[in-house]
């Protein structure tokens, strides 16, 4: 009679990581770059460890991790590079994006953008 129970491989890491564990967990391949996705997270006890790995193998289960590592800056490069605009709208938009938009936006990642995020990026004390 065959044996019925498996053992797989456990998926994510826990590492140890300064004073406490990182966890990784693999979530894919950037569409973009062609780069391997991992989430990681830092935690102070092992206990803790298990928990957010079990969280971080439930958001790529379900598919809510970032699906995309890029920068906004390369985003903006990128969709420039490809809309079809006249010589002055080009210009325009080139000019509002070096000006405006990477100052601001352009080190955030692409998959981060939230208006609580980026209303405490644009606003000055």
């Amino acid at each position: 009679m065959a044996n019925t129970t498996s053992k797989r491989r456990q998926r994510g890491s826990i590492r140890s990581h300064g004073d406490g564990f990182q966890v990784r967990v693999y979530a894919g391949l950037d569409p973009l770059t062609k780069k391997e996705i991992r989430l990681t997270e830092q935690a102070g006890t092992w206990p803790e460890t298990e928990k957010i790995r079990t969280r971080l193998l439930n958001q790529v289960d379900e598919q809510r991790h970032p699906k995309t590592q890029v920068a906004m800056a390369f985003l903006l490069d990128r969709r420039l590079g490809v809309a079809d605009l006249d010589e002055t709208s080009y210009e325009r938009a080139e000019g509002i994006i070096r000006n405006y938009l990477k100052p601001t936006f352009g080190g955030l990642k692409a998959s981060t953008p939230t208006a609580r995020r980026t209303c405490s990026r644009t606003t000055t004390s």
